[in-house]
This record gives C-alpha cells, sequence and structure tokens, in this order.
C-alpha cells in the first residue's frame, strides 16, 4: 500500500484593507512613503500591479472573492476558501469589524462565514446599534442633498448654518464610527490570541476598517480640523473645496501607514513566537476609494457615486511566501482568483467550485468583469468598457494605455471596438454561468 505523501502546508493570513487603492502604496509609484512594510513584503515576494476587485464596494466584493464567484453570488454556492481548507486540517478564524460581510441579504440566505471556527466582529450589541444609527445619518444627508438644489436658498441656508455647527462642536457632532469600529492593533491583538491557542496548520483571515472613511487618522497633528473635514465629507461631500479634498487624502494616507505600522507589529510578533517562517501571507483590498477624480465623485458608490474608475478598482496584491523574491509583475489578475492562488499555496488540487484561477497559472486573464448595481465594466490590458445601467452617462470606453487617468471618453469615436469588447464580457459572463449551473445542478443532485 502506498503511503500518502506527507505535505507540510503553510499557514496562511490573508489581510484585506477595507478601500485600500493600488496606487497609494510606495512601492506601486505613490510619491509618499505611505507602506513601509507592504513595500517589504513585496520585496520579499511577488506583487501584481494589475489586480482588480470585481466590485466597487464591500457588499459584492467580499462574497465574490470568498467563494471566487462574479458578484453577486446568490445562495447557490458550496464552497468558499474556508470549506475548502477546511477539508485539509485547517483551523480558520476571521476578525473582521464590517457587519455588512455577513448580512444575509447580499447571498440570500447563504453564509459566507461558514467553516470558520471563529467569526469575529468584535462588535457588541450596543456597537452594532451605535454603527446603524450613523448609517441611517448617512442615508438621511443623502436624501437631503439628492432632494435640494444645491444652488437654491434651502440648501445653501441649511449648509451654511450646519457648517458653522460642526466648525464650532466638531467633536460632539463628528461621525463615531472611528469611536466604535475596532482599530487594527486591537483586531491584531484578538488574532495573535487565537493564533497562540493554535496546533496545527491556520488559516486566518483579517479585515481592517482603519481606510474607511471618515479617515480618523491617528497621527494628523490639527485634532480639530481633522473631525470638521470628517464630518463635512460625510454629511456634505458635494461642498468640499479642492483644498479640503487634498487634506482628506492626507487623512487617507495617514491612516494607511497606521495600518502599515500595526501589520509590521504583528510580524515582528509573529517572528517572536517562531512561525512566521512557515507562514504565507496575502495582502489586498475589496474595493479603493475615490478623491474627486471622476466628476467630483468621492467614495467608493453607496452613500456617495458608484463608480467603475480604476480609483475605486485597482486594489493592491502581494503574496509573501512564495519562492519567488523581489517580483513585480503587471498580469491581470482579479479577485477571483484570490480562493483559487489561496489552493495553490497550500497545495490543494484546483476547486471546480470556483471560477477563477491562481495568479501563478501560467494563463493569461482575457479580460475581466466589475459588476455593480448600476452599472459594469469589463477591463482588458489595454482598454475599459463601462456600461452605466443608470442615470444619464451611457456607454463609457477609455484607452487605458494612452489615458491611464480615464479622462477621453472614447465610445463614440469607436463604437466597433466597444461592440467587441462587450461581446467578449457577455461571453465571459455566459461561460461563468454555465459553470455555476453545472456546479450547483451537481451540488443538487
Amino acid at each position: 500500500m502506498n503511503k500518502e505523501k506527507k505535505i507540510n502546508r503553510k499557514n496562511i493570513i490573508l489581510l484585506t484593507i477595507d478601500c485600500l487603492r493600488a496606487d497609494h502604496l510606495h512601492h506601486l509609484g505613490y510619491k509618499k512613503n505611505t507602506s513601509p512594510t507592504f513595500d517589504w513584503l513585496a520585496k520579499e515576494g511577488i506583487t501584481f500591479s494589475k489586480a482588480y476587485s470585481n466590485a466597487p464596494y464591500t457588499n459584492y466584493s467580499v462574497p465574490s472573492f470568498l467563494t471566487s464567484r462574479i458578484p453577486p453570488i446568490g445562495k447557490d454556492f458550496r464552497e468558499t476558501i474556508t470549506t475548502v481548507l477546511k477539508k485539509y486540517g485547517y483551523s480558520a478564524a476571521s476578525f473582521n469589524p464590517n457587519p455588512i460581510v455577513l448580512d444575509p441579504k447580499l447571498t440570500a440566505g447563504g453564509r459566507i462565514d461558514k467553516g470558520f471556527d471563529v467569526f469575529d466582529l468584535m462588535l457588541s450589541t450596543r456597537k452594532k446599534l451605535g454603527i446603524g444609527i450613523q448609517v441611517m445619518r448617512q442615508w438621511r444627508m443623502k436624501d437631503i442633498r439628492q432632494n435640494l438644489n444645491k444652488e437654491g436658498y434651502l440648501y445653501k441656508t441649511i449648509f451654511s448654518i450646519y457648517d458653522k455647527m460642526i466648525k464650532t462642536f466638531p467633536t460632539a457632532l463628528c461621525p463615531k464610527d472611528h469611536l466604535i469600529i475596532p482599530k487594527a492593533e486591537e483586531i491584531n491583538k484578538k488574532a495573535l490570541e487565537w493564533i497562540k491557542k493554535q496546533e496545527g496548520h491556520f488559516f486566518l483571515w483579517i479585515h481592517y476598517m482603519d481606510v474607511h472613511e471618515p479617515y480618523a487618522a491617528p497621527d494628523y497633528p490639527d485634532k480639530k480640523e481633522m473631525l470638521y473635514l470628517m464630518t463635512k465629507y460625510r454629511d456634505f461631500p458635494n461642498m468640499l473645496s479642492k483644498d479640503e479634498i487634498k487634506k482628506l487624502m492626507n487623512l487617507y494616507d495617514l491612516c494607511i501607514k497606521y495600518v502599515d505600522s500595526c501589520i509590521h507589529d504583528m510580524i515582528e510578533e509573529l517572528k517572536e513566537m517562531n512561525i512566521f517562517d512557515n507562514c504565507a501571507i496575502i495582502v489586498s483590498a475589496d474595493h479603493g476609494d475615490a478623491f474627486a477624480e471622476h466628476d467630483g465623485a468621492l467614495g467608493h458608490g453607496g452613500k456617495f457615486v458608484e463608480q467603475l474608475y480604476e480609483e475605486a478598482i485597482n486594489v493592491p496584491f502581494i503574496v509573501y511566501g512564495d519562492k519567488r523574491k523581489d517580483v513585480k509583475t503587471d498580469k491581470l489578475i482579479h479577485l477571483l482568483d484570490l480562493a483559487p492562488t489561496i489552493c495553490d499555496i497550500a497545495d490543494i488540487p484546483p476547486q471546480p467550485y470556483f471560477l477563477g484561477k491562481s495568479v501563478f497559472d501560467p494563463s493569461e486573464n482575457k479580460g475581466i468583469v466589475i459588476n455593480a448595481i448600476a452599472a459594469i465594466a469589463y477591463r482588458t490590458e489595454k482598454h475599459k468598457l463601462i456600461i452605466n445601467k443608470q442615470g444619464k452617462k451611457g456607454t463609457e470606453l477609455y484607452d487605458l494605455i494612452k489615458d491611464p487617468k480615464e479622462t477621453d471618453n472614447i465610445y463614440n469615436k469607436n463604437k466597433e471596438l466597444a461592440t467587441k469588447l462587450e461581446s467578449e464580457m457577455v461571453s465571459i459572463l455566459s461561460n461563468y454561468k454555465r459553470r455555476q449551473k453545472l456546479i450547483d445542478f451537481k451540488v443538487k443532485t
């Protein structure tokens, strides 16, 4: 009888940073030194500069990358990356203070936390209520912005009064999210406590919220100004000046640097525990954030404006723990490839349930699909096609080689190319649909 080959599997740590856009990391060309730890992981591993989320917001993106299905994923998914890893002896935990990822509406009742031994939101009932109140406030302010004419007397009067109030009482009126949602150092503390209890190999997923608006940067020198900017951004983003948007971007960068420093501290702890050398680390994000690059749009959809431009969907993707070091590639990948990549690192055979493929697979992605409620995009090496399902913008087409900032919509000049790209996108979606139907049929039978 042949003995089964014994595999020394690596511990796998997945670090996702909510709202972290790729072009604000130093190793990907950003002028500021926002990311020394990320840069070190990239230098010691491999980084993918053209990595894309398959959706511009968390409630579509996270279920998609855990199941390797195009969003919205629906309820008929059999496997997540966690359930697969469990079959191969991994213990699994997630520390993730974003309650939206467990909203059953996202998956028609399916549970993306299945397979985890621990899935800790780190939020008490009181804190969840507090977040709910903040969300209601945001949507109420959006209603006011949308239903009143920005140039009208009533709007200007309301804003003038409110602006004076938030300048005078910034602490009392600012968003309270940053006081409710656990910070990176708190999350790391709980995660490390869990790691110390593990006797075999493990899968750990940490989702950091510190880079998410309202951008409460711990090291910003003028706290009063920071609270004012946070509040104005949340309640009246369309009244921000260009200078204020630059200051908000500075807050955003400081938040990145804070998370980066916390990851550095966690790595040092893992080294002290003598387990770091047997860890593979993947760093990515669920989506990015905009700072008025297109039509003054901010954020990443929802209470702001839905958008599928590079700043909202191009995300970091670093793999540390592979044999290759100091490799930077512009291979086109997307987060559907995340779960298959984890399987590859863990020496687990390709899973039929996953629509993506390992980033180490030598074959190329011809193009990738980014889906949202109001728009869908198709991104290739050279072009991006955006079909807006709602509103007046219609179809957009960009030559990303000549126009990487996506400022010149060439759709009307290149309708033949747009038709070709749309046909490719439909073909890819049809293939996904056929594969999912086949998988779901086998599951049910």
